[in-house]
Order: C-alpha cells, then structure tokens, then sequence
C-alpha cells in the first residue's frame, strides 16, 4: 500500500460515538473481523468515496487471512465499493494499489476454483494429496457432496494418523449436504476421538464443528436426550481441548440462535458469555440476541410471585 492510500484510510472517519476509537483499536491490532461488522454496523446509507475504500480494505483483509473461503466473493465486493468510491470523485491512482492487490488475488483464486471443479474422483486417486485436499475445501460449499467424497478419498490416501481429520470434513460435507444419516457416525465419531495426539492436536476445531452439527441434528429430530449427551460431550471435550464449547464464532452464533429457539435460557446465556469473551465488538444484530438470551435465562430461573 502507499504512503497515500495509507493516507485515505486514516482516521478520524466521522463514525458515531466512540466507534472512531473502537475502528481504530481494531485496525491497529490487525482484527479485520472486528473491524468489518463494525463497520457494517456503523456506515451510513450513502457513505463517503473514503469510507467505501476502508470497507474495501477490512472486507478484502478479513477473507486473506481468516474467512479465506470468503475470498471471492469478498474481492468482488471490494472491486464493487473501490468502483463506487471512483464514480464518487476519488482519484483512481488513490485506489490502484489496493485494487492492483485484489485483482491479482481474484484471478489466483479464480483459477484454483477452476482446477477444483476439474477435480474428479478419478483424478484424485492419482494427484498430489495437497490438491486434492484443496478441491476438498474449495468444494464445499458449493458442491458439499462432491467434497466429501474427496475427502473420504483423502483418507484412504493420508497416513493412519491424520485420517480421522479427513473423516470429520467428511461428516461436516456430508451434513452440509443434507445428507444427515451418513453425516451422523463420522460426526460422532470426531467428537468421541482423543484429539490430543500430535497429529491431530492442531485441527481439534473440528470438534467443535462436530458437537454443534449433531446439535442441530438433535434438535431437527427432537431428541432431546441425545442433545443433552451432545452438549455435555461437547462441554467436556472442550475442556480437555483448552478450547471452551463453542469456540468459533459462527458456531457460538449458530447455537446462540438455536438455544433461543429452543427456549434454553441457560444454555443461551452460556453461549453468550462465551461469545461476547471471544470478541472485541459485538454487531448490533448479535447484541440484541444475546440481551434476549440473557432475558430468557432470567425469565427461567426467576420463581413466579
């Protein structure tokens, strides 16, 4: 970036309150997630050409180094706000280099989209483990059944030690898929697994991608025995994991919602502890759900008069 573009996207930005303050504490510590709902939160209806550019920046920052499954579809967007923030009066040499940047990264990711589609289950018996596993990943959202076959391609492949993570993609393609019943037995089994060995240690996230999974597939069936296994399984993995359930974010939103509806005040709040301690600003939409969270969890263990 240059010295003039970094000039562009200093503040003060003119945000409400004291989100100028709370803007720049999250760009200063490189949190670009907190940084983006932020920003949603706070823009207004017709933003400035500058503040278009900053929301290009955040988005494009935040899909390069956390939401990378995002990539695309966050360049695009970038494209589109440094196209608006141009037609708005800003000069273009103000937003070549980071348009430069994201161009170059949508054509890269253009093309490894690409060579993922062309990824068939006979060619994955026979292509380097490493591109195969990439079209796994890249597949899974838009083609969740294709990936888990590939993953379980994977498995076959890798060594016995990290087979149980391509099964546990596996469960989260196949459920992703709607695909339910298959999904079950590979979820269940990866949150049983001891996930301490060596080589599985650094992807025991998918524990937590599990629990919440087969939550939900408690819940489809209303089974509320094997929901309450689940959770207490998943509570107890967490603990030996060092990774408190639920630990990712979408997965704390995607229970947080479900507690609610389920009308579990208890657990609700549970989760909404755990999300507003992982997160440095909570998006207005969340906050509302947390404060009805913790109104539900009063509302439960108040005795009537």
């Amino acid at each position: 970036m240059t010295t003039s573009a970094e000039h562009l996207l200093a503040g003060p930005w003119g945000l409400p309150g004291d989100l100028d303050a709370e803007l720049a504490r999250a760009l200063e510590q490189e949190d670009y997630g907190t940084a983006l709902a932020l920003l949603r939160d706070a823009l207004p209806a017709d933003p400035s050409p500058r503040l278009r550019v900053l929301l290009a920046f955040v988005r494009f920052q935040d899909a390069s180094e956390v939401m990378v499954t995002e990539l695309i579809p966050a360049c695009q967007e970038a494209l589109a706000l440094l196209e608006q923030a141009t037609e708005a009066g800003l000069p273009l040499e103000a937003v070549a280099p980071l348009r430069e940047e994201v161009e170059r990264v949508l054509a890269e990711e253009t093309v490894r989209e690409l060579a993922a589609e062309r990824m068939s289950l006979e060619r994955a018996e026979a292509a380097p483990l490493e591109e195969v596993l990439e079209a796994a990943s890249r597949l899974r959202a838009s083609h969740p059944a294709r990936a888990a076959e590939l993953f379980r391609v994977a498995e076959r492949r890798d060594t016995p030690e990290r087979a149980p993570i391509h099964r546990a993609e596996a469960g989260i393609a196949l459920h992703q898929a709607g695909r339910a019943a298959e999904a079950r037995p590979l979820l269940e089994e990866t949150l049983a697994l001891d996930w301490r060995a060596p080589a599985l240690w650094p992807e025991r996230l998918h524990v937590d991608w599990a629990a919440t999974l087969l939550l939900e597939q408690a819940h489809a069936a209303r089974d509320d025995a094997a929901f309450d296994a689940t959770w207490a399984q998943a509570l107890a993995q967490g603990r030996l994991l060092q990774r408190p359930f639920p630990a990712n974010w979408l997965n704390q939103e995607r229970l947080l919602t479900l507690l609610i509806t389920r009308g579990d005040g208890a657990r609700a709040a549970q989760v909404a502890t755990r999300l507003e301690a992982s997160r440095g600003y909570l998006p207005r939409a969340l906050a509302a759900q947390v404060a009805e969270a913790r109104t539900l969890a009063r509302r439960q263990t108040t005795p009537l008069a």
